[in-house]
């Protein structure tokens, strides 16, 4: 099955196939054999090529929030199909979505804001710490702009998929 994944402006597909005990995953370049140690709760021991590695998951929707040694990602799946249909309308209206929304990947506890309303911001950089699963997780800009808004206070505690700042 292929999928359309996008993390911030970044878009890639990938080919998930099932194999004997997980999952061949290919991005037309590189090919990763996946398998999970355990399928209870958000937090998985996972297997990538022979590297063990913990990784907490969560599924909003078409939306999974992937947290990695500390870094967050946050990744947009449909269907590659339905993907490129949208690329095709957009591209007809001629209108891109100049808002990005930063939310809570996981609850937690916000222990520091590195950014203010106002500020620009470049893809990548940290906007924000987040305390959650006894690691402190940067939640980055998902890509250039300006802070329209930053709801997040330090000291606050955070649920999942709350908005913690607004790029424009």
């Amino acid at each position: 099955m292929k999928f359309a994944l996008r993390h911030g402006e970044d878009r890639f597909e990938l080919s998930v196939e099932e194999e004997a005990g997980g999952y061949r995953v290919n991005d037309g370049r590189t090919t990763w054999h996946i398998r999970f140690d355990d399928r209870r709760g958000a937090v998985r021991g996972v297997v990538v090529d022979d590297a063990r590695h913990s990784v907490g998951v969560a599924r909003k929707g078409d939306t999974w929030d992937v947290v990695l040694e500390g870094i967050n990602y946050e990744f947009l799946t449909r269907d590659a199909r339905f993907e490129k249909l949208l690329e095709l309308q957009q591209a007809r209206s001629g209108v891109a979505s100049g808002r990005a929304e930063l939310r809570a990947p996981i609850p937690g506890l916000v222990t520091a804001v590195l950014k203010s309303a106002g500020d620009e911001v470049r893809e990548g950089e940290p906007v924000l710490v987040l305390a959650a699963m006894k690691l402190e997780n940067e939640i980055r800009s998902p890509r250039d702009g300006k802070l329209a808004e930053v709801c997040a206070k330090a000291g606050a505690a955070v649920e999942k998929g709350e908005l913690l700042a607004v790029i424009e």
